[in-house]
């Protein structure tokens, strides 16, 4: 049996106004991608031909243009049109993709995707944790994953249960229908890390739930907050093992849906969150290090831009009261990195650094000496790869990283790879919101800054147009 394989992932802010085009993504097609996706092996190892398509990933960030969605969808829809007898398609999506003038990108896909191959070939979908499912995408997939870890962790672990559970579903010969239930709450990902609760719990019950005669799959999705459209809204999917247990699947996740919606107010941040300048003189006063501050007003995990120059100017502010090292990583600022990239390593330089898209991005203009230059690599699965490049500035105590590419230092590799060596430091600023597992592993101490951005945390003062009213918290 034949089966097509994918991935293209993308998480889309809406409050970021900065666009994703097609070179926003780390992008292989063919043989390429083949071997980029754990499903791959499960199914080969089962006997079954995988038939790639693409591997197309990109950090969160604005809305994706309308020329990128049908630039990877044809990509993904020719290989459709060419192969004859397929048996199955696995994908891997985000599920918060918001597409300009389209809406929800997976949603779009899939309608595309069974207007050629019809309603009888089972789509098998693994789905971020904080996708935003519009209401078309469990009536098109049969079998559908999110992850159960945040920060994600187990992407690879969830490819491989996807493609076994879609291999199961051939083999079998069974019809599988998700149920779905919207949960009318928005929740920052920063109340919801899989270690805290009531998120802890939550994931628990839905391995419980699956314990249960005929349920195969049971899902809590999060949702992402910063998506003004109205899929944005948490919800619950719970899959049968077949048909014969459609209507238990039906109270399960009305169940699940009922209690995630009765523990809304318990969603509160696990780590320290404070104001963006409490943030910086509560680390500039611990003798502990590395401390790590994060810019959650412009995380670009989250789907921000990653040019905000509010924590920059706090700390320039209050440099000369600390003997501190301190590191900023990285602020995108593409004009200004092509300047700098066009001095010597040693050079003194005079920058001004900030997109002066607002006032929270506004420049700030820096004196030192350019200290390093060395790639930026990608988020998440393609973390090895290079997406763009960064220059570092020392203004004394501190160091300022200069990308043009908004991105996040996740991995201690990023560090490494920008030439620079994250012991020397004592408070370090990423452009994160819950801090990723290779630096929450080595953090003396994590701070939440609440800063103003396109993810800004506090979600009830942020102005929303296209949800579906009523939502909690922003209707109490």
């Amino acid at each position: 049996m034949r089966i097509v394989v994918g991935n293209w992932y993308q998480e889309s802010t809406t409050f970021n106004p900065i666009q994703m085009d097609k070179r926003s993504f780390v992008f292989f097609e063919g043989e390429e991608s083949k071997y980029r996706v754990a499903a791959t092996k499960v199914l080969e190892e089962r006997g079954f031909e995988v038939i790639p398509t693409i591997y197309a990933t990109a950090i969160s960030g604005g809305c994706v243009t309308e020329e990128a969605y049908r630039f990877f969808a044809d990509k993904i829809i020719n290989v459709l049109k060419k192969e004859k007898n397929i048996d199955g398609i696995w994908l891997h999506l985000h599920g918060a993709m918001e597409v300009v003038n389209i809406g929800s990108g997976e949603a779009a896909l899939l309608r595309e995707i069974r207007e050629i191959v019809g309603d009888d070939i089972p789509i098998s979908l693994t789905l971020d944790l904080h996708a935003n499912i519009d209401e078309d995408v469990p009536k098109l997939a049969n079998i559908i994953r999110g992850y159960r870890t945040a920060p994600h962790t187990d992407q690879e672990e969830t490819e491989m249960i996807t493609a076994n559970m879609l291999a199961d579903c051939l083999e079998n010969k069974v019809k599988i229908k998700p149920v779905y239930k919207r949960i009318p709450m928005i929740t920052p990902g920063e109340k919801a890390t899989g270690n805290s609760e009531p998120m802890r719990t939550i994931l628990n019950r839905l391995e419980e739930d699956e314990k249960m005669e005929g349920i195969l799959l049971s899902n809590y999705f999060n949702g992402h907050a910063w998506t003004d459209a109205p899929n944005t809204s948490a919800c619950a999917i719970v899959i049968p093992e077949s048909e014969e247990y459609q209507e238990k699947a039906e109270k399960v996740a009305q169940e699940l849906a009922d209690y995630v919606y009765g523990l809304r107010h318990e969603f509160k941040f696990p780590m320290l969150a404070l104001e963006p300048e409490e943030a910086i003189d509560r680390a500039l006063s611990e003798d502990k290090k590395p401390i790590f501050i994060s810019d959650s007003g412009d995380n670009t995990t989250g789907g921000a831009a990653g040019f905000d120059t509010v924590l920059l100017r706090l700390l320039l502010n209050k440099k000369d009261e600390t003997d501190k090292k301190l590191l900023i990583a990285a602020i995108y600022d593409e004009k200004s990195f092509e300047e700098l990239n066009s001095y010597n390593l040693g050079e003194e330089v005079t920058i001004a650094v900030g997109a002066n898209y607002d006032e929270n991005s506004a420049p700030v203009k820096l004196e030192g000496i350019l200290k390093t230059k060395g790639d930026l690599l990608g988020y998440q699965t393609s973390k090895n790869d290079v997406i763009g490049k960064v220059c570092t500035v020392s203004i004394g105590n501190i160091d300022v990283v200069v990308a043009n590419h908004g991105d996040s230092f996740t991995t201690l590799n990023h560090f490494k790879r920008a030439g620079l060596d994250i012991n020397d430091y004592d408070v370090i600023v990423v452009k994160q919101g819950y801090l990723f597992d290779e630096l929450s592993a080595i953090a003396e101490l994590e701070i939440l800054a609440l800063t103003p951005g396109a993810t800004y945390q506090i979600v009830e003062e942020l102005e929303f147009n296209h949800l579906i009213r009523p939502v909690y918290p922003l209707d109490k």
